[in-house]
């Protein structure tokens, strides 16, 4: 009888051990089989890499002067604006159309609005001027002309305007946008804007041939 029970317990043994080793080779053998599929699958990417570098080896050698003329254009497009209007580049900018269309204007000073972001961290931004003028009507219509065509790149957002016949005179109020470019490209520089002629240097000094006078003693 205990012989019996040995066999039985030797038999069940080698069944458990049967068991077990068929469980850990079928795993075993599961992973081996994923890793020769995933093995198989990236020496097939890395085969098709190898063949489109074959065949646009010949695009590839000049992508490096592609990108660089890429890199100039940006450069030339960004520097059409400027990075910021100061007030003093406004109170500029205003007193030129004033001596560019002859007339007095009136403003307050515009506030910076993102526009749009570009994926090289650039930003184009608009800062809003709010212009009240009055002048004739030709005046009126060389400033709409000019600013259609303003190297600063602005644009007229909105316009008011009121036509006096019998003077010829227009007045209104204009709300430019100017558009900014804020980028890592470019530098801060004051704009580009011919000083306006506001006349003598010194009201009280006056010129003659003997020399400078001065305002008190040209009234004596």
């Amino acid at each position: 009888m205990r012989k019996y029970w040995k066999v039985m317990l030797a038999a069940l043994l080698l069944i458990a051990a049967a068991v077990l080793r068929l469980g850990v080779y079928s795993a075993e053998k599961t992973k081996y089989e994923q890793g020769v599929q995933k093995t198989g699958a990236l020496i097939a990417a890395q085969e098709r890499t190898i063949e489109e570098n074959r065949r646009y080896a010949g695009v590839r050698e000049k992508l490096p002067q592609a990108e660089a003329q890429i890199e100039e254009s940006r450069r030339a497009l960004y520097a059409h604006f400027p990075t910021e209007l100061r007030e003093e580049d406004q109170i500029l900018y205003v007193l030129y159309l004033e001596q560019l269309f002859g007339t007095e204007i009136d403003f307050s000073f515009g506030e910076v609005t993102p526009l749009r972001s570009f994926s090289d961290g650039s930003a184009l931004c608009g800062l809003t001027l709010t212009v009240n003028y009055e002048t004739d009507y030709q005046g009126f219509k060389d400033m709409i002309q000019y600013l259609a065509s303003d190297s600063r790149v602005t644009s007229i957002r909105y316009c008011t305007m009121q036509y006096n016949a019998e003077k010829n005179i227009v007045s209104g109020s204009l709300t430019l946008l100017c558009y900014l470019m804020q980028s890592e490209l470019l530098e801060y520089r004051a704009p580009e804007i011919s000083a306006p002629d506001t006349g003598k240097e010194n009201i009280f000094v006056q010129d003659t041939d003997a020399g400078n006078i001065s305002g008190q003693e040209a009234a004596s």
